[in-house]
């Protein structure tokens, strides 16, 4: 399939699009059914378990006697995942992302129940957290990112924001939630609960609005591509490179951050109700960072805004590493920091993916930065559980994860001007 093929969808939009919000609103008007179905499928997907695993980390030690380094060497299920994401992504591209989106959540909903019954064996731990992350590659930005960028194309980095805000918005709402939950009935209702989002609001969804739609059936015909470019022709581009190496330097250290978010509080003196309230902050934080992102992406270069919020993830890095106990009002304003910088990774990344090498490889490019993020991700992860057990803090670590966000921030530079606009 050729080039033309893949500007159908955009073209559609673009005969009835000025530019400016009434461009967006117009593409909000035809696709919102699309663009809902994404944002409640990546809100309550295995992306949210990574923002509330910090809630059983402390559950898991009581009920098991497990430290915390052995819980967070969970987290090296990412290398598994990391290895999956370009091959996953590769499918998308070639076979399209309902199929594959559907049958991963039907599957994600069974490892929740399988979580629900452990009776303390870590392999069998360590065997769900693999297969939770490779299945949720299904309902991930790879499948979501690449259904919304086939949908808008004017309003593009608004519109991913908008539908990727809903990890950001889980990742408020839920915690204090789901800690309420774990605290009346347990843990193990506390994997149920999240069973239950998947199969009755985030499922049903992606059924009934992704696909069937008038709207969908120009982007449909993209779906079955016999001549992607080959991996080769990918792996030559230096900015493939630039950009997986930004994304893994940047989005993976502000992950491992949340998956340990709740215990590095409580070690800096914050009580354990208020350290929950503290994750849902940072899941509001990250909600305004990609909202606020994608509007500025649409309109300015993305590589500098990503370089800015780069650097406000560092300073609350930073901030979080202060020795001693920190106070309410100092942990919110870190907590700020590092949260709207994970929501404008969110949305950057999958922004600059289509906006660079456009949408016909979408899924199989994002995978890549997937693979980076993964294996970073796993990495600063256990890093700050065995920081925490070796040390007694989290410091040493988040130093280490403050200089890797600026890092990001320099090498996203390095990907130079847009090219042509492909669609």
């Amino acid at each position: 399939m050729t080039d033309k093929a893949e500007g159908i969808t955009a073209a559609t939009h673009m005969a009835a699009d000025d530019h400016g919000w009434q461009g967006a609103a117009e593409e909000w008007r035809v696709n919102w059914r699309v663009g809902l179905a994404a944002f409640l499928a990546i809100g309550l997907s295995h992306g949210a378990y990574q923002s509330l695993s910090s809630l059983f980390v402390l559950p898991l030690q009581e009920a098991f006697g497990w430290s915390r380094s052995q819980i967070a060497f969970a987290h090296y299920s990412s290398l598994v995942v990391a290895i999956a994401a370009p091959f996953f992504g590769r499918a998308v591209d070639r076979f399209g992302a309902r199929r594959i989106m559907l049958g991963g959540m039907v599957i994600s909903v069974l490892i929740y129940i399988g979580l629900a019954a452990m009776n303390g064996s870590l392999a069998l731990f360590y065997m769900l957290s693999v297969l939770a992350g490779v299945v949720g590659l299904s309902a991930s930005g790879l499948t979501c990112s690449r259904v919304v960028s086939q949908h808008f194309v004017r309003s593009r980095g608004f519109s991913l924001a908008v539908a990727r805000s809903g990890l950001a918005l889980a990742s408020a709402a839920l915690p204090t939630i789901l800690f309420a939950i774990i605290a009346r009935f347990g843990w193990r209702a506390g994997y149920l609960a999240e069973a239950l989002l998947v199969l009755v609001v985030a499922l049903p969804a992606v059924w009934f609005w992704i696909g069937h739609s008038r709207s969908s059936a120009g982007a449909e015909r993209l779906r079955h591509d016999p001549d992607l470019p080959s991996w080769l022709h990918l792996l030559r581009d230096r900015k493939v490179w630039f950009l997986c190496l930004g994304a893994g330097l940047g989005y993976a250290p502000a992950t491992a951050i949340m998956t340990q978010l709740q215990p590095l509080l409580i070690s800096k003196g914050v009580d354990a109700g208020s350290a929950a309230a503290l994750v849902g902050m940072a899941g509001i934080a990250s909600f305004v960072g990609a909202l606020v992102t994608g509007s500025l992406v649409d309109r300015f270069w993305a590589p500098g805004i990503a370089f800015l919020f780069a650097c406000g993830s560092a300073a609350g890095t930073c901030m979080l590493a202060w020795h001693g106990t920190i106070e309410g009002p100092f942990a919110g304003m870190a907590i700020l920091l590092i949260g709207a910088g994970l929501g404008a990774e969110i949305d950057v990344v999958a922004y600059m993916v289509a906006r660079y090498f456009g949408i016909r490889s979408f899924s199989t490019l994002y995978g890549m930065t997937v693979f980076f993020i993964a294996f970073s991700g796993a990495v600063g992860a256990s890093m700050l559980g065995i920081a925490f057990d070796r040390h007694g803090n989290y410091d040493s670590a988040l130093l280490v994860i403050a200089a890797s966000f600026m890092a990001a921030g320099c090498i996203y530079l390095l990907l130079g001007r847009y090219p042509p606009r492909e669609s």
